[in-house]
């Protein structure tokens, strides 16, 4: 709240006042919460001229909006998850530019229509009742939740009336209208049209002008079951053709420009797959030759961290030493992308205390509650991607698949073994593949999910992103100081590394999934990216190049999907071997990732 003040320059009294006495004041509250005897006080009426419309704020006193914040803050992360991947607004890692840049790839994707509209009085005709119960569900709180009802549910100074909906000035409120406006996005996503909602401002996108007015049509029906309306002056079927306002921007066919917000690192991985090739080191200077002895790069070893080589490439002594001297990890993989091995610096990564805390994890009920959470945030994770992917194309399919995922993510808390936790992730994977499948554009769908060797060019590029993405959850556990092989969820058999497995499960839909369709549906990758090879297909260069691209985008994409914690989508990963060490060496609780 001083912060807010003090970007609108000016410091509200009551902020002030609180300011000076604050450590008193937020003891006191913080006794009254415990003992159940707060009580929120009265909403102030505040006039707010906007042209010729006068509208009227409700403002909550200052000390209430501190324990608003509070509760946000504590509970958040447990919210995030089930708002879905249509919702822009009062999300921590995601604002104005994720959704600017999403309209973008939509329009990339050849979806030229779009419904702008927004929704009547948003906040006072808000469905109270209805946001309360959805918070207490998610929350699980009944003291809690009571504070968030009376927060919620307070007279206005005056007349004394309770205020209908919910305070426009309380920090809670946005929170609480997302969580009942996730019904008018589930239900475009789930009639085939992509939906970029920020707070009640939204646009619905459509591949015709009478799939368009179709969308409207579906939006006024969700909105108006929540009891509520939209914006009839601010209702219109536009296209990019004609351009149209949004968020700020002004859209048309080119601008604004489809901009990856990445991070510039200052190390980047190297990837060698020229089969016959070689690295050497030569003067402070990596540079890789090709079988005919051509020189094909030459950089400084300063702006390597990592070296991923596919096939016959050979590593030079001076190369490995110098990998081996500064922790700059290989990882080794076949020519068709699978995994062979990584190559680390001998450490004492596995201190005694660590290695006997992963095994008796393995076989402890400490395995089943950390295989739950894993394989829950995988699936949710493969649900979002098939609500963002699904079109008009694919509604019923997609519909049926995500009905199998909300039914096996009922069942994941009941699972009493990790066998049976395996087998809801094998029926999770049958239901989302074929649809996966189905959403790529025509000439790359597939109908399964076909590994060695993958059948088409889809398949190739998921194995193959599979292939490195795993190396990084290795790479991730060794620095850490767990053992890759010690699973908790994989079991340890055929000498895998079973817990890189297990890390690595909700990063397949995040990462390697959601690049391959997001690249098949911008048209970055085509079949012509394939080639035939022995019973399967494999990447051709251009395609290799075209998925490798994609995926470093991807990981060096800044963004926050962790309470408390920014960083690229890179850094999420090592984060998420830091809290699985936490998980297994003490009771802090392991929870996925929100999708960013």
């Amino acid at each position: 709240m001083l912060a807010n003040d003090r970007d609108d320059g000016v410091l509200s009294p009551g902020v002030a006042r609180f300011e000076a006495d604050q450590d008193d004041r937020v003891a006191r509250l913080a006794d009254d919460l415990a003992a159940g005897s707060w009580e929120p006080g009265p909403l102030t009426p505040v006039p707010l001229r906007q042209g010729d419309k006068v509208r009227e704020l409700h403002i909550p006193r200052v000390e209430d909006r501190v324990v608003a914040r509070a509760i946000l803050d504590a509970v958040a992360h447990l919210v995030d998850p089930w708002l879905g991947p249509a919702s822009f607004a009062y999300r921590t890692g995601r604002g104005v530019a994720d959704a600017v840049r999403e309209v973008a790839v939509l329009r990339a994707e050849g979806l030229p229509y779009v419904v702008r509209t927004d929704i009547k009085d948003c906040f006072p005709t808000l469905p109270r009742d209805l946001a309360v119960r959805r918070f207490g569900a998610l929350v699980g709180d009944e003291a809690i939740t009571r504070v968030v009802r009376m927060l919620s549910q307070r007279p206005v100074q005056g007349d004394w009336r309770i205020a209908p909906g919910v305070p426009l000035g309380c920090p809670l409120s946005p929170l609480l209208a997302n969580l009942v406006l996730v019904d008018v996005d589930d239900d475009l996503l789930a009639e085939g049209f992509p939906t970029v909602r920020y707070a009640d401002d939204l646009a619905i996108f459509a591949p015709s002008q009478r799939g368009a007015h179709e969308a409207l049509r579906v939006t006024h029906r969700a909105v108006e079951e929540l009891g509520m309306s939209l914006n009839a002056d601010k209702t219109e079927v536009m296209d990019f053709e004609t351009g149209f306002s949004f968020l700020g921007e002004e859209f048309n066919v080119r601008y604004p420009p489809m901009i990856d917000r990445t991070e510039v690192p200052d190390q980047r991985s190297l990837y060698v797959s020229c089969d016959g090739g070689r690295v050497t080191v030569w003067q402070g200077r990596l540079r890789v030759f090709s079988e005919d002895d051509s020189e094909l790069l030459d950089i400084p070893q300063t702006q390597v961290s990592r070296i991923v080589c596919f096939g016959s490439v050979g590593l030079s002594s001076g190369v490995r030493t110098w990998a081996l001297a500064n922790d700059v990890d290989v990882v080794l993989a076949s020519r068709s992308g699978n995994y062979l091995g990584t190559m680390l610096s001998h450490e004492d990564r596995y201190r005694p205390a660590r290695l006997r805390a992963q095994i008796a994890a393995c076989d402890s009920p400490k395995a089943l509650v950390i295989g739950r959470a894993i394989v829950d945030a995988k699936v949710r994770k493969q649900r979002v991607l098939l609500q963002r992917a699904n079109r008009r194309h694919t509604v019923e399919q997609t519909r049926d698949a995500i009905h199998d995922l909300d039914s096996l993510l009922a069942m994941v808390p009941e699972a009493q073994t990790t066998e049976e936790l395996m087998g809801l992730e094998g029926a999770a994977a049958a239901a989302y593949f074929p649809c996966l499948g189905a959403l790529m554009p025509e000439e790359l769908r597939f109908r399964v999910r076909s590994r060695r060797p993958p059948m088409d060019v889809a398949n190739a590029a998921l194995s193959l992103l599979y292939t490195i993405l795993l190396g990084e959850c290795i790479t991730a556990l060794h620095g850490v100081g767990l053992d890759p092989s010690l699973g908790l969820l994989h079991s340890d058999q055929d000498n895998r590394p079973s817990l890189a497995l297990d890390l690595m499960e909700e990063f397949r839909p995040l990462i390697v999934d959601n690049c391959v369709q997001g690249l098949a549906a911008t048209g970055g990758l085509t079949s012509a990216h394939g080639r035939t090879e022995g019973n399967g297909v494999l990447l051709t260069q251009a395609g290799r190049e075209a998925v490798l691209d994609a995926y470093e985008r991807r990981m060096l994409q800044p963004t926050s999907a962790l309470a408390g914690f920014s960083g690229t989508i890179r850094r999420h990963l090592y984060r998420q071997a830091q809290r699985l060490r936490l998980a297994i060496m003490t009771d802090i609780e392991f929870t996925g990732l929100s999708w960013r």
